[in-house]
């Protein structure tokens, strides 16, 4: 009865609101006409800006399709000024007076510009500049009046894309950062940033594309990289501003969520202090993995550099995809202290500072069923887990400009942390408690130099070290692996202990030179060393004697050196790069029972294609060729345990794995034009590849890897992206499709397995002048996994409506709104609703606003999805944090 009447008031409120947007489109003006030019020829993409006599700011937007047509909506009246502009046409600008409920028609002639430009300005400094390779974004001509941060301003910015998790995409590709006038302060973990800074204080956002690292290179290289640079209003700088939210929960269970961030740009000193606490669900600790990023800042250090220490044993391996502040049960504290300090003109040091620390509890329930050759069966699961972890992240970078042409920098990165874990586990109806302490710890130290010896040539230099290990100690209360290793009623659990350790150190380096036909020459040669100790230690409580296949101690080495050539050749519209990376390659494995070694000479060739067909349609291709060694946990030769009732056990083959790589991109349009879509394509043979040899019983399963012969992978994506004017909005539509086929065995029975997945989905956002706007979209899943014995197959969908409604200019009411649903769930629990709702108020303008926050607000108390692969149905259920309201506060400094 309680999921039929929340059915229904998703419908009528839906309903209710759909009406109420006519009444508020009901007044709108319409302007329309054709833009040509001196030949009477339309002009597509020509920006068009509404703006009132008195530059107020932009009333509305658009940019005229390929016909060369344009349409705007309105509900203002009194006089205007309509001006056109595009990139090789002189501006126009043409007065009107509207009035309310009247189609205007205007048609515009542009003549051509007789010289060329440096620096185009489409709307006199309120919404888009384009200069070079850089898009200049006025903030406040995209500002509706609800954003609070960052995030929420880029997501109003056309051809900028947000997604859930907070990642910035702009074409189809993540921004490499995004910086403050200019400096860099959070590298990969960019989202403490975007999520908390405050919108109100951005003057203009730019995109770089085509954006160099490394600034020297600029001119040089061949870069597709895209990054964001934010530029701060006159009034905030060289002083001290920040934001303070203090919140606590109203008639619900001790709920807080409180934040401040404190921020300073002056000439000689830079800083973006932030800090945290809450009780929520908001994950304070996502950007840590982020801002550790060991990735090279020029692109030319190995490859191999990039590593930490693994953690073998896992007590959460999976989440389910309906938002981490619903499930996560969390009482965080964080705190970072980000900082640019100039000692003079040459000499710069950046330090981060990181702290978080976090208790989290985590329920699931769930029901396995396996469907074998062997036959089938059912296991259940209730599961309560607690943790506490500390985590700590220190960098250190300094950069010393030596001359205009030269630049020396180094990297300290320091990162460890603390997690203790405890659960309840009931498995088959049998009780346990797990215990997991874990301490990893990695620091990595890097060095460039790189030296612009001629304007059209560069040499860099990098080095690096890194050390990094991770012990974990475990244990279970109780014995599950009596047909394994024997019925013995003096074992009383389990216990394992193990520890991974690297040490790795390289020096490379690389020469650029741009000829004067522009096309590129480059080359880079390296060397390194990697070490990998594993050793893991399975313990009977209660038994002397450790089992035989179930321990391990190995030393993994690998010893690299690589001389990779390459060469980009431009034909008019095309551009062709051919490389080659030569890796002479040494790795070892010594073992208790073995001694493995093998010296092969890797030749893995690469061929790129870009066919710039216009300034709209773009063709990108690249196929490659390549040998590479298996990963550590690829060969361990003792069984390892990774959850409370499975191993897992590598091969002891140290063979490369070859494999080869095709990729085709197609892109229509820009991020500036209505209509935009990116569409790829990838197929992936491996050649040699790592398959699964499973033996899974009722209590427990072991699963080996062994070397099987050519899997294949296919994938197709597409999204594009429409700006409907006749209705004021932007759409999205999605479509992927997967398939794999690869081979496994499980039980003793070898078998092909095909796996298909297909999603598709669309979502609208209205960009409306009136008080009202909208944000709706729905997306489907469906798999399939088909072997010689079985099917399985699966299918989900999210559909989501969220509002925004301001009746006055101070006052802001949100609501979002979401359903999820599953098949192969029974009837009763197989679809889920969420409402979230906030009303805010704004006290002083720009200073302070309070606002009503309601989470979950139907109480949606647990959440059931379910999963499938080739061996079976897995079915889970999460218990989710209840219905809460917040009193918010938003005080800016």
């Amino acid at each position: 009865m309680g999921k039929k009447i929340k059915e229904y008031f998703i419908i009528l409120l839906n309903c209710l609101i759909l009406l109420l947007s006519g009444n508020f489109a009901y007044c709108q003006s319409i302007v329309s006409g054709t833009v040509l030019d001196t030949l009477q020829k339309p002009i597509p993409y020509v920006n068009v800006f509404l703006e009132s006599e008195n530059q107020d700011g932009i009333i509305a937007f658009t940019t005229t399709q390929e016909n060369g047509r344009y349409k705007l909506t309105t509900d203002k009246v009194g006089k205007f000024e309509l001006t056109f502009s595009s990139i090789s046409f002189q501006k126009k600008t043409e007065t009107l007076s509207l009035e309310k409920n009247t189609n205007y028609k205007l048609d515009v002639v542009l003549k051509v510009e007789t010289f060329t430009l440096d620096q185009v300005i489409i709307n006199t400094d309120k919404a888009v500049t384009v200069k070079k390779d850089t898009i200049i974004f006025k903030a406040d001509a995209f500002k509706k009046g609800n954003e609070e941060t960052v995030e929420d301003l880029l997501k109003n910015i056309p051809g900028i894309n947000v997604d859930s998790d907070g990642k910035i995409k702009i074409g189809g590709k993540e921004v490499e950062k995004v910086m403050i006038e200019g400096d860099d302060l959070f590298e990969k973990g960019y989202k403490l940033l975007t999520k908390n800074l405050d919108a109100a204080v951005i003057n203009k956002v730019e995109v770089y594309e085509h954006y160099s690292k490394n600034r020297l290179l600029k001119g040089i290289e061949n870069s597709e990289r895209v990054a964001l640079n934010l530029t701060l209003k006159n009034n905030v700088k060289n002083k001290i501003f920040g934001v303070l939210k203090p919140g606590y929960g109203l008639a619900s269970e001790n709920r807080y969520d409180a934040s401040a961030n404190f921020i300073s740009f002056r000439e000689t000193n830079k800083f973006y202090g932030f800090a945290n606490f809450n009780n929520v669900g908001i994950e304070t600790s996502a950007a840590l993995s982020e801002m550790t990023d060991s990735e090279s800042e020029t692109g030319f250090a190995s490859t191999e550099n990039d590593q930490s220490a693994i953690s073998f044993i896992k007590l959460i391996n999976f989440k389910p995809n309906v938002g981490d502040e619903r499930t996560n049960f969390n009482n965080a504290e964080m705190a970072s202290l980000n900082n640019i300090y100039s000692f003079n003109p040459r000499l710069k040091l950046k330090t981060i500072g990181f702290l978080n620390w976090d208790e989290n509890d985590f329920f699931r329930n769930s029901m396995d069923t396996y469907f074998l050759p062997t036959g089938n069966f059912t296991t259940t699961e209730d599961y309560n887990l607690y943790g506490q972890t500390f985590s700590g992240f220190a960098n250190a970078q300094l950069t010393y400009y030596i001359s205009k042409n030269q630049i020396f920098e180094y990297s300290g990165k320091f990162n460890g942390g603390r997690t203790e874990t405890n659960t309840s586990l009931f498995f088959n109806n049998d009780f346990s408690n797990e215990v997991l302490d874990e301490n990893p710890f990695t620091a990595n130290q890097t060095f460039k130099y790189t030296n612009r010896r001629r304007p059209n040539q560069a040499l860099l230099v990098n080095g690096y070290y890194i050390h990094s290990n991770n012990p974990q100690n475990y244990g279970n209360s109780r014995f599950l692996f009596q047909d394994l290793f024997g019925a013995n009623n003096d074992i009383g659990g389990v216990l394992q202990g193990s520890k991974h350790t690297i040490n790795s150190a390289g020096i490379d380096a690389g020469l650029f030179n741009k000829r004067k036909n522009n096309d590129l020459w480059q080359a880079k040669v390296g060397i390194n060393h990697i070490n990998n100790k594993y050793s893991s230690n399975f313990e009977l409580l209660g038994i002397d004697e450790k089992p035989i296949g179930f321990q391990n101690n190995s030393k993994f080495n690998q010893f690299n050196v690589f001389f990779e050539p390459s060469y980009s050749l431009k034909l008019a519209s095309l551009a062709l790069t051919a490389n080659i990376r030569f890796a002479y390659n040494i790795t070892t494995l010594d073992t208790e029972k073995i001694g493995l070694e093998i010296s092969p000479l890797f030749i893995n060739p690469k061929i790129t294609a870009d066919w710039q067909l216009n300034k709209t349609n773009r063709i990108t291709s690249f196929f490659k060729y390549e040998n590479k060694n298996p990963s550590l946990s690829n060969v361990q030769d003792g069984y390892v345990l990774n959850q409370y009732n499975r191993f897992s056990k590598g091969l002891q083959n140290i063979e490369p794995l070859k494999s080869s790589t095709f990729f085709l991109n197609y892109t229509l349009g820009t991020i500036l034009s209505p209509f935009y879509a990116n569409t790829s394509f990838i197929y992936v043979r491996e050649y040699d590849y790592l398959g699964s040899n499973a033996l899974i019983t009722p209590n427990y399963s072991l699963n080996e890897l062994t070397r099987l012969k050519n899997k294949e992978f296919l994938n197709l994506q597409t999204d594009s992206n429409i700006f409907l004017q006749s209705i004021a909005s932007n759409t999205k539509i999605k479509l992927g499709y997967n398939k794999q086929n690869f081979e496994n065995s499980v039980n003793g029975n070898f078998r092909n397995v095909n796996v298909t997945t297909f999603n598709y989905g669309a979502e609208l956002r209205s960009a409306f002048t009136g008080p009202f706007n909208l944000h709706i979209g729905t997306e489907w899943f469906n798999s399939v996994y088909k072997t010689d014995i079985t099917k399985q197959e699966n299918t989900r969908n999210r559909s989501f409506f969220d509002i925004i409604y301001e009746p006055r200019k101070n006052l802001i009411f949100s609501l979002s709104s979401s359903r999820y649903s599953f098949s192969d769930l029974d009837k009763e629990n197989d679809t889920y609703y969420f409402m979230d709702l906030e009303g805010k108020y704004q006290l002083i303008k720009n200073r302070i606003s309070l606002s009503l926050i309601g989470k979950n607000v139907l109480n949606t108390r647990t959440f059931r999805n379910i999963n499938i692969d080739d061996s079976g149905i897995f079915k889970s259920e999460y218990r989710l944090l209840p219905r809460f309201l917040l009193l918010k506060a938003h005080i800016r400094l």
